[in-house]
């Protein structure tokens, strides 16, 4: 068997030399009946396909980075609140500082010796081709874990965001996850929340490079128009609330205290009140009219959208549909 694999990669080595010699043939009789100018062209094209496959690699690593720190302001949010509540110890704070040490620099890692380096690179190849591993893992961590857990999936194990492979397997391993997910939660208000690690992994995955990219080309625009001329709008529409802006908006213009009853109200009497229903109903239909903004520019731009995130909204929508049909 060992024979025939050295054969195998003897013929398949000099069968990838004829065919380095051959296309360096081919090229030599094209370059002595081609004119200069197409020569040109075609040294343009070349450097302009090795500047994009040197901005996609930069893209990969950034996002890993990004990812990183904003994993690390998430950690020094949690540390912080302790510490304005006069809770962290000297302890903790060294503890801080470990963990920021440890993170700061992204650097490989070495192994003693070449048997644990194979090894470990078996180890990650099997979970790389075979996502069903990963995708059980992801059902057994905690949300405090996700995160360790997404930096190594998202941007080691499949890590390059151009390369259709990994993508494919990235995918394989989301429609698995999803299809737990469907399964075994019984409320559908459940489904899919942003406090759980399904939804996390979701979250970082659209947020790589041809996620954001998706972004800013087509909802840029509407993003700026509800930040900068809705900032002011008030489209609260929770019954109690609305009463309360509503009476304390009345007695400023009165000029006297807020006229609020001194045990307060319930939620079902704030909505019973008709003003608080008119003001509710206007403000859903604001809400409707925005919703469609956004749902017709998403509609209109579908050319624009990475596969994977169309992938996966198909996958959503198909396992809707056979949990509730």
């Amino acid at each position: 068997m060992a024979g025939r694999q050295n054969t195998r990669s003897s013929h398949d080595g000099a069968r990838s030399t004829r065919t380095s010699k051959r296309y360096s043939m081919t090229a030599l009789y094209l370059s002595m009946n081609a004119n200069p100018r197409e020569l040109e062209i075609e040294d343009d094209l070349a450097r302009a396909q090795k500047v994009l496959r040197d901005l996609k690699s930069k893209i990969s690593s950034q996002s890993k980075k990004n990812f990183v720190l904003e994993k690390d302001v998430r950690y020094l949010d949690s540390r912080i609140a302790l510490l304005v509540q006069n809770r962290m110890a000297l302890e903790e704070r060294n503890e801080v500082a470990d963990h920021l040490d440890e993170s700061d620099e992204l650097t490989e890692g070495a192994f003693p010796n070449d048997d644990k380096t194979q090894k470990y690179g078996n180890l990650l190849f099997l979970l790389q081709s075979e996502p069903k591993h990963i995708a059980h893992l992801c059902r057994l961590v905690t949300l405090a874990e996700i995160d360790q857990l997404l930096q190594t999936v998202m941007f080691t194990i499949y890590g390059n965001q151009y390369e259709s492979r990994e993508e494919h397997l990235l995918l394989t391993m989301f429609q698995s996850v999803l299809t737990y997910q469907f399964d075994n939660t019984p409320d559908y208000s459940s489904l899919l929340r942003a406090n759980t690690p399904v939804s996390r992994m979701m979250t970082t995955y659209t947020r790589r490079g041809p996620g954001q990219g998706y972004l800013k080309t087509v909802l840029s625009e509407q993003i700026n128009y509800v930040t900068s001329k809705l900032r002011d709008v008030d489209l609260e529409i929770n019954p109690l609330k609305v009463y309360e802006t509503m009476m304390s908006e009345r007695a400023s213009i009165r000029g006297s205290t807020s006229s609020l009853p001194p045990g307060g109200i319930t939620a079902e009497e704030a909505a019973a009140n008709p003003q608080v229903q008119a003001i509710i109903s206007r403000r859903v239909g604001q809400l409707i009219q925005l919703a469609n903004y956004f749902l017709d520019t998403i509609v209109d731009g579908m050319d624009e959208t990475p596969y994977g995130i169309r992938w996966i909204c198909k996958q959503i929508r198909s396992l809707s549909r056979r949990k509730y049909p």
